[in-house]
Parts: C-alpha cells; sequence; structure tokens
C-alpha cells in the first residue's frame, strides 16, 4: 500500500511567497483598464513585480489566452516562460512569455491556416544577407551611374562590411515603414547621396521577397509590419483579440516597429504595461530608442500609472550600486530617470566589492584574471555558472575565451559564433559533404584535403605513413609512380587499401568505406541533408573524441565543445530546412550553407553553462544576473569604442531623422557606450572585477577611472598559475631548489598526493632527465685493430661539426625539410637526367616534376615558383659560364665509397667537371636561403680526400690533378662560385680534415653515451636551423 501525497496547484500561496515592497505591489495590483509605465533600476525587482502582476490578474480575473508577457530575446523570454508556468502550474494554451516575433508569426500561422496558405516562414540573417549579396553581384555587372557617389568604390561594395551596412540600412527603412521611393526624397532633402544610390538595392530586396519562392516569407522587421497591416484591415485572430493585459519585461529595447504593432493590438482595449530601465537600452544598433517607452504609453488612450520601483536593492552590494549610480549619472536621462533615485548619491565612496587592476602587459591582466576567478571558485565557493567575463564585442570574447581556457577557467561563449562554413568542426564536415554530392576529379590537392579533413582522424604523420607504405608497396611490384599518383589511386580503387596496415591504415579504411556509403545515400532518392551529414559525423573517429575531449578543462575542451554546439546547430538548421523546402534536395542545402557568409539563427539546444564561466557582450545579459562579473580588456579604443557607427551609409543618421531627432543629436557613441558598460555592471549582484593595460601601444579606458575613481598603479604580475599544472611546477621547483629539508618533505609528500590521482606531471616517471640511459654502451663499438667502422655520409659531417645533438636529431628522423630542401632533392634530379643548360629546358624539366612539392597554401606556392624560377635561371647560368670557360661534364650524382681509418665514408657528389687542362673539380650545389662558405666545408674536404683515396665511382681516366672543389650557390640575386683549394697543394688543410675525420668518429661512435649540445654557437642561434632547442627546453622545476 502506497501513500499518495497530492500537491496543492492553489496560487495563493505562490503569491504569498513573493515578498513584495511597495511599489511592486502597486504593479501587482494593477487592475483592468489601467495602463502603467513601470521604471527601475537593475535589482529593483523588476521581474518579481511582473510575475506578481501576471500571477495575480490570473487568479482574479483573467485567462492565460487575455495575457501576452514579451521579452526582448528569446532566451530571456525562455527562462520567463518557465518561472511563470512553475508559480501558475495551469494549464494554457501557449508560454506565457514569449517574443513579439514569435506572437506575430503565430498571428500569420492562424490566418495561414485558415485560409489554406504557405504557413510563414522567417527569413534568416543569413538568408538575407545572401540575397543582399546577390543584389550586390548584379549590380557590379553594369557600368556604374555617373551621379554614383565616388567613395562606394567596386572594391568596397564587394567587402563584407558594405553588405552589413547596407543590411542595417535596409532594417531601419522596414522598421519605420518607409519606401524606396521615400529613401531617396530622405536623401535629397537631407544631402545624402548615400541613401539615393543604395535605394535601388532596398526596392530590389523588397522585390526579391515578393518572389513566389518567398510567398509568406518575412524577416524580422517586415514581419512585424505584414502583421501591423493585416490588424489595421480588421484582420484579428482570436490569439490577439482576445488580449485584456500585455506586458513588456525590457521594454527599453523596443523597436520602431516593434512599438507600432503595439500601439495596434491596444487599439481593441487591451491595457499595456511597459516594464524596463531606459539606461540599460543595449540594442540600439537595432533602431531601440531609450525613449520608446515613454512615447508607446503616451501615445495611448487613457491615462497610465507610472511607478519606479524603490526596492531595497537588498540583492545587489551597496558598492555595486555606488558604481551603478555614477555610471547613471553620465547618461542621457532619455525623459526618465527618476528610477536613478533608488540608486542613491553619486559620490558614495568604493568598497573593496568591487576590484580594479592596471597590468604592464596583456598576459600579466590574463593571468591575474585566472589566478582570481580559480580563487573566488575554489577558496569563496562560487560557483563557475555564477560568474561572467564582460567583453564589447564578440571578437575580443574570442580572445578571452582561448585564453582563460588555457588558464583551466572553463567557459562558454553566449550567442552565435561564426558561420556553419568558418567553423572548424562544420565548415570540414559541409565540404566532405559537397565531395560526396558533387565528386570533383580527383587530383593531388583534392585527395590531400579530404586525408586532412579532421573526419578523417589522419594526423600529418600518419598520411606520410601512409604514403611511405604505398610507394614501398609500389617500388617492391617494380613500379616507379609517385606518391600523389598512388594516393589518387586509392581513392579511385579503395581496394588497395587492404595492402596497408597499423592504427593509420584502418581509419583509412573506414574513411573510404564511410565516403563510399555516403555517395551512395547522396544518389539515393529522398535522402536528406541530415542523413547525409549523420553518415559522415556517426562513424568518424572525432564523434568519440571531441565528447570526451568537451568534458575537460582547458582550450581543447573549449574547442571540442564548440565544435559539438556547432555540429548541433547545423543539424536543426538541415531538419529545419528539410521541414521548409521538402523539395529540395541535400546539394541545395550543403551549397547554401558554404555561401553564407554570418551565423545563421538556430533553435537548436546547445552546451549548458550551469559548469562554466559565462562570456557573453552587454547585449545578451537581457535577463541574466550574476554573482561576479569581469568586465577585462578596459582600453580606449575598445570600450568605450568611439568610432562613428554605419559612416558609409549613414544607417543611425536615418534612423534618428525618421524618429525626429535633429541631425546635430546623432554623435551620441559615449552614451550608447555607456548604457552597455551600465548594462554589464548590473548583472552583477556581489562582485565587480575590472582590470586594464597600460601599455607603450594602448591607452586606458575613461570607464577606469569612472568605476574606481582613481587610476590603480600599473603592477607587473608574476605570481604562480593557480592550476593543478602550476602547482605541480611549483611542487617540483621547491623540491629541486629548496635548502630546508622540511619544506621539500612538504613538496614531496604534495607531488605523491597528486600522482595518486594521476595528475600529469606529478609522478618522477613522467620528469624529463631522470631516467637512466637505456644502455651505457656506445652505438659503434671502436677497437684498436679498426675493425669497428663509423659510416659517415659528407652531406651530414658539417652538421655533426655544428652540433652533434643537431647531427643526431637530423641524423635519425628529426628533420624538418622546408622548401629549399626539397627543391634542391628534385633539382639534383633533373641535373641528373638532363644534359641541357638552358634555361628553357631546365625550367621544362623542373615543371614536369613541380607536383611532388607539397605546398600549405596556393599564396605559398606561387611565392616558391618564383624562388624556383631564379633558382633554375642561376644554375643554367652558371653552367653556361663552365661551358664558355672550357669545362665538361664527367658525371653527376656520382657515388663515393671508401675507408679511412676507422670511417666508412659513402655518399653522393653533385658534379664532376674536368677543365681545358685536364684538372678535375668536384662541384656541390647548394639551395639553402643561407650562404654557405667554403674554405673550410668539411663537406667538400671529404670529397676532395675521396678523390685522393681514389674512392670515386666514375672519374676521368689518366692521372690528372685535383683543382679543388666548389659550392654553387644558387639561391640568391646571381650565382655564386664558393671555391675550395685543393687539398693536394695544402697540406696544412688536407690534415685538417682528416683530424676532422678522426674526431668526428669518435663523436658519431658516442663512445661517452653523449652528445653535446653546442648551445652558444648553434642550438640557441636564429639562423642555426637547428630542432636541437626542442631538447634544451628547461623543467618545471628550473630556477636561476
Amino acid at each position: 500500500m502506497v501513500d499518495a501525497v497530492f500537491r496543492n496547484h492553489g496560487l495563493g500561496a505562490v503569491l504569498d511567497s513573493l515578498a513584495l515592497s511597495a511599489s511592486q505591489s502597486k504593479v501587482a495590483s494593477l487592475s483592468a483598464g489601467q495602463n502603467a509605465l513601470v521604471y527601475g533600476v537593475p535589482g529593483s525587482g523588476k521581474s518579481t513585480a511582473l510575475k506578481a502582476l501576471v500571477i495575480n490578474r490570473l487568479r482574479t480575473d483573467l485567462k492565460p489566452e487575455q495575457v501576452l508577457v514579451l521579452c526582448a530575446n528569446r532566451e530571456s523570454a525562455t527562462k520567463l516562460r518557465d518561472e511563470l508556468a512553475l508559480e501558475y502550474q495551469g494549464a494554457t494554451p501557449g508560454p506565457l512569455a514569449r517574443t513579439l516575433a514569435s506572437f506575430a508569426f503565430n498571428i500569420l500561422r492562424e490566418k495561414a491556416l485558415a485560409l489554406g496558405f504557405n504557413p510563414p516562414e522567417l527569413i534568416t540573417g543569413s538568408e538575407q544577407d545572401q540575397i543582399i549579396s546577390e543584389l550586390i553581384e548584379e549590380f557590379l555587372k553594369e557600368k556604374f551611374p555617373e551621379t554614383w557617389p565616388k567613395q562606394l568604390r567596386r572594391q568596397v561594395m564587394e567587402l563584407r562590411g558594405f553588405r552589413a551596412e547596407l543590411r542595417d540600412l535596409i532594417t531601419v527603412c522596414l522598421e519605420h515603414e518607409i519606401t524606396p521611393e521615400e529613401l531617396v526624397k530622405q536623401g535629397e532633402v537631407n544631402n545624402n547621396p548615400e541613401w539615393v544610390a543604395v535605394a535601388p538595392f532596398f526596392a530590389g530586396y523588397l522585390k526579391r521577397l515578393r518572389e513566389p519562392a518567398n510567398e509568406n516569407r518575412h524577416d524580422p522587421s517586415t514581419l512585424l509590419t505584414v502583421v501591423i497591416r493585416q490588424l489595421k484591415e480588421d484582420q484579428w485572430p482570436s490569439i490577439a483579440s482576445d488580449l485584456k493585459l500585455i506586458v513588456v519585461d525590457d521594454a527599453q529595447e523596443l523597436t520602431p516597429a516593434a512599438a507600432a504593432l503595439l500601439r495596434a493590438l491596444v487599439s481593441k482595449g487591451a491595457n499595456l504595461v511597459l516594464i524596463g530601465d531606459p539606461d540599460a537600452t543595449t540594442m540600439g544598433f537595432r533602431s531601440a530608442n531609450p525613449q520608446s517607452m515613454k512615447e508607446l504609453i503616451e501615445s495611448i488612450e487613457g491615462k497610465f500609472a507610472a511607478i519606479n520601483l524603490e526596492g531595497d536593492l537588498g540583492n545587489r552590494h551597496p558598492d555595486l550600486t555606488a558604481v551603478l549610480a555614477k555610471t547613471a549619472h553620465r547618461i542621457s536621462p532619455e525623459r526618465a530617470g527618476t528610477q536613478r533615485s533608488a540608486l542613491g548619491p553619486t559620490d558614495q565612496e568604493v568598497g573593496n566589492r568591487v576590484e580594479g587592476r592596471v597590468f604592464d602587459l596583456e598576459t600579466s591582466e590574463l593571468a591575474w584574471l585566472a589566478h582570481r576567478l580559480r580563487e573566488l571558485h575554489l577558496q569563496e565557493g562560487i560557483a563557475w555558472s555564477e560568474i561572467a567575463v564582460i567583453a564589447r564585442s564578440r571578437t575580443v570574447l574570442e580572445k578571452w575565451g582561448a585564453a582563460l581556457a588555457s588558464e583551466s577557467v572553463p567557459t562558454v561563449i553566449l550567442g552565435s559564433q561564426t558561420s556553419f562554413k568558418d567553423e572548424f568542426s562544420t565548415g570540414n564536415l559541409l565540404r566532405l559533404a559537397k565531395y560526396c554530392l558533387e565528386p570533383p576529379e580527383l587530383t593531388r590537392e583534392v585527395i590531400l584535403e579530404l586525408l586532412r579533413n579532421p573526419f578523417a582522424g589522419l594526423d600529418s604523420l600518419s598520411i606520410r605513413r601512409i604514403r611511405r607504405r604505398l610507394r614501398q608497396l609500389e617500388l617492391d611490384a617494380g613500379g616507379d609512380r609517385t606518391s600523389d599518383q598512388l594516393l589518387i589511386e586509392l581513392f579511385e580503387k579503395p581496394e588497395v587499401a587492404r595492402e596497408l596496415y597499423g592504427e593509420e591504415a584502418k581509419r583509412v579504411k573506414i574513411f573510404l568505406k564511410v565516403l563510399a556509403r555516403t555517395r551512395e545515400l547522396a544518389e539515393t532518392e529522398g535522402s536528406t541533408s541530415e542523413e547525409l551529414l549523420w553518415s559522415l559525423w556517426a562513424s568518424s573517429p572525432m564523434a568519440t573524441a571531441w565528447q570526451q575531449l568537451a568534458d575537460g578543462i582547458g582550450e581543447v575542451a573549449m574547442q571540442a565543445g564548440r565544435n559539438l554546439d556547432a555540429l548541433v546547430a547545423l543539424f536543426a538548421a538541415a531538419n529545419q530546412y528539410a521541414e521548409r523546402h521538402p523539395e529540395a534536395g541535400p546539394a541545395e542545402f550543403v551549397n547554401e550553407q558554404l555561401e553564407r557568409d554570418i551565423p545563421q539563427d538556430t533553435l537548436a539546444l546547445v552546451s549548458r553553462d550551469d559548469q562554466k564561466v559565462t562570456l557573453a557582450t552587454s547585449s545578451s545579459l537581457i535577463g541574466r544576473r550574476f554573482k561576479v562579473v569581469a568586465i577585462p580588456g578596459l582600453t580606449e579604443g575598445v570600450w568605450p569604442n568611439l568610432k562613428p557607427r554605419s559612416s558609409l551609409l549613414g544607417a543611425i543618421a536615418l534612423d534618428s531623422v525618421l524618429s525626429g531627432k535633429a541631425v546635430e543629436e546623432t554623435r551620441t557613441e559615449i552614451v550608447d557606450e555607456l548604457r552597455l558598460l551600465y548594462k554589464a555592471i548590473g548583472a552583477a549582484s556581489d562582485h565587480l572585477i575590472v582590470t586594464a593595460v597600460d601599455g607603450d601601444e594602448t591607452q586606458l579606458s575613461q570607464f577606469v577611472r569612472l568605476i574606481l575613481g582613481e587610476i590603480p598603479e600599473t603592477e607587473i604580475y608574476a605570481e604562480p598559475r593557480f592550476t593543478l599544472r602550476g602547482l605541480v611546477g611549483n611542487l617540483r621547483r621547491k623540491l629541486v631548489t629548496s635548502t630546508n629539508e622540511t619544506d621539500r618533505l612538504e613538496a614531496a609528500y604534495g607531488l605523491a598526493r597528486l600522482a595518486l590521482v594521476k595528475q600529469p606531471g606529478a609522478h618522477p616517471d613522467q620528469w624529463a632527465g631522470i631516467l637512466k640511459l637505456d644502455s651505457p654502451e656506445a652505438l659503434v663499438p671502436l677497437t684498436d685493430d679498426e675493425t669497428g667502422k663509423v659510416w659517415i655520409y659528407p652531406s651530414q659531417l658539417d652538421n655533426f661539426i655544428k652540433c652533434p645533438l643537431h647531427w643526431f636529431m637530423q641524423a635519425h628522423g628529426g628533420s624538418d625539410r622546408n622548401f629549399e630542401a626539397n627543391f634542391g632533392t628534385l633539382l639534383h634530379k633533373v641535373l641528373e637526367e638532363t644534359t641541357s643548360i638552358g634555361y628553357k629546358e631546365l625550367w621544362q624539366s623542373v615543371e614536369s616534376k613541380w607536383h611532388t612539392l607539397e605546398f600549405e597554401a596556393t599564396w605559398v606556392e606561387k611565392k616558391e615558383l618564383r624562388k624556383a624560377q631564379k633558382m633554375v635561371r642561376n644554375l643554367s647560368t652558371y653552367l653556361q659560364g663552365q661551358k664558355d670557360a672550357g669545362y665538361q661534364l664527367v658525371g653527376t650524382e656520382v657515388g663515393i665509397d671508401f675507408e679511412l681509418g676507422r670511417a666508412r665514408v659513402k655518399g653522393r657528389v653533385d658534379r664532376i667537371e674536368q677543365g681545358p687542362a685536364g684538372q678535375v673539380l668536384i662541384v656541390d650545389l647548394k639551395t639553402g636561403s643561407g650562404e654557405p662558405k667554403a674554405t673550410d666545408n668539411a663537406q667538400l674536404g671529404l670529397y676532395q680526400i675521396a678523390f685522393m683515396q681514389d674512392g670515386f665511382e666514375k672519374i676521368p681516366e689518366g692521372d690528372n690533378p685535383l683543382e679543388g672543389a666548389s659550392l654553387v650557390w644558387v639561391n640568391s640575386d646571381k650565382p655564386k662560385i664558393k671555391p675550395q683549394e685543393s687539398l693536394e697543394d695544402n697540406e696544412e688543410l688536407n690534415q685538417f680534415f682528416r683530424e676532422l675525420l678522426d674526431e668526428a668518429i669518435d663523436g658519431m661512435a658516442a663512445a661517452d653515451a653523449k652528445f653535446e649540445a653546442k648551445i652558444g654557437t648553434h642550438c640557441y642561434d636564429d639562423h642555426g636551423y637547428g630542432n636541437c632547442k626542442i631538447l634544451l627546453t628547461k623543467a618545471v622545476s628550473y630556477a636561476d
């Protein structure tokens, strides 16, 4: 038997639980027939008063379908909707809170259903941008009119910024319901030729919206104006005609079109209650007007109640209230301002709940802020979700998000990010889908792009292994195709992959199967873009890897979370596209997304922020509050940003003219910047942090003094990182450097505890430089009877002399071949295969092999192509000069093989030439970027010794004297010949190179199991071109 407990759904208890101030009670007790204008500063209880009013009216005299609660954006509407639903706990025909666009959309939808029309659709911002882009492209095909403004050049009109300004201007026109003809008149009256010039674009945009393909499709501005016209024509659907009470939260964000629609909705007798704070207007870029609240309520017939919320502001610390008061005092009141009395006097002192720091460098600012946020979380128990970092722009947010994540502060950025094609995850997935939908001709570039796609799960090393394995199989079969040709065959005939083995081979096989399956799906009638994208995503290694990485902390976890968020949004967009365009195939969706340049609005649920610090701009703070708000990067020019808005086409100036403002009053950048700052400060309840950098290239923001009352002294921050990684480093450093035995024992104990929980770097097994050598034996055992031989290659001897550690890394796979090295190999091959010396013939041979070189980008290839042409021209000049001097070619790539003491020397000489007197000249071709020296060049010296030891495979017959050796450097403006004297004529130089060889033998054999790093002359030399620096990184325990 189970006892059932039924919950009381009555409303009386709910209202009783809302502790209301006297001014909030006035709002809650507004009765039928009363309009009201409610002002309230942040923290005065506007939301509480709104909920009390709605619940009270629902309890006393209204039904849910008679009440409409409007919010400024979808996020705040969702939050308020849930709160009202929890308190009301009754059935409703729809959400109790929504945006005005959502309500207008429902009006059009009800009409469409009643008349059998197509359901309404919303034209997204990215679609709007695409329409404008097409209009501009069509215009640029024609000749510009003679009256066309000179500043609107073709290069300007092709920019994304021009499209953005044109889109803003069109939005202003739509908000104020003016036609293209009226825009022309405004341009003539106000002496603004730009408005006259772009009016045809506005007309073209409206024409596009009237096309059959866009029937009943509306952008956010025309959506409201269409509904207004419908209501004026006395077409009132029930969801509008039944309304008795309309409550608008954050009413300071109302646009002209929104105000006009509200005016129409209350014309049938519904009451209107506007709640907001004109000082907190953040959407001025969308024509929001701080005066709109007062103007709208005054335009409605009848009296209205004016209420200022005067709560005790007990939910905000007095220090923050003082800062709000000072900030509000600097803002134009916009026919309001009486609500500011709740903030108190403007001369209040700011206490320690408002922290301010000024640093010498951005890195110091970042390190301190990350340290402080982690202190607040770990030592004061403030949840990550109760902390927000506010920045002026999205670009600045991106920078701070990555920087804080690198310091182990989990972050999430609010709002749209970038277009799908520009996001790492979705861009690569869309390009992969395009390959399956529209397979291109398989070329080296296409194959490498596919293999480098993250959904293939291969890195550069894996691709290199695949290429080597394919090449080896080709050589074993007696073939001579390049690895590029073999990769193309791999995609044309996937069965070739059966011969591959290893982890990378397994991934290639899976990737080829996924591509084949997805291409079959693309050819299947009725397949959708969502199915196609899912086919590529579900079987990829990233499907698991990114989900695991996103659970961590750091920049990698942040990027993984961002990747997943973008993918969720993409799948939602694909689903939405299929619903709106059932006749369209996957190719249309994929191509459309790859063409769009701005983010697409999405209804998808993205990453939860309950365990992360919120990064946001002021405009995205509507309806949000945090215990701690940090405002970093307060730099003049960044915040405040006083650069005139819409300076090219004048959208803001047009809005001011159409709103009845004087033209000279339109330069309100500082006031708008203050409102954004006021909104950011108002989002904090307990703690405010502001930071800035005062450096040689940055100037402190005027807002620093406004908030703090003074400018703090610039400081250098160099405290240890407040992270587990930082703790490990500090403990290891203390263990090594401390002379206090107790401190060292504490450090060892701390490291042991961290090692038990597997913190990276804590266990001694993971410390560099303390493991014993695998073997103390020499690489080559050298004996007195010279039976042990050290193999020496002349081309590597010079590397050993420069730095033994550098030689060891280069000789054992640690080389990083640049273009000069790769092109040098190609050029040597050309010289081996051709006897021509003319530039044209040499270049043709180079061009035939050019495809074997790899480049990271097209522009890099073009740059290196010019460099290659210069080197081939210099080579031709040298060869022609030698011919004119009577020299003949004896051989190219001539092998050498001889023994000298304990050395076995083996290699190849680029060229052997014979002079008119029979003298032999050894030539080594150099294509590197650094000018070589030949006098003591060990490689040339070893070549000469090889000649004297009869170590050449091919030399001229007879007793021919050795002229010497030369380096021919072609990577300069003209060929440079660097001669080395003949060792036959210089016994001292001959002895020098032989002793050098003996020393190299001992070093290369590693008789003492060590390789010297020549730090002073090579390793830290920026022009040393060595990789040995990577092995010289100081340990975390290092201390000066």
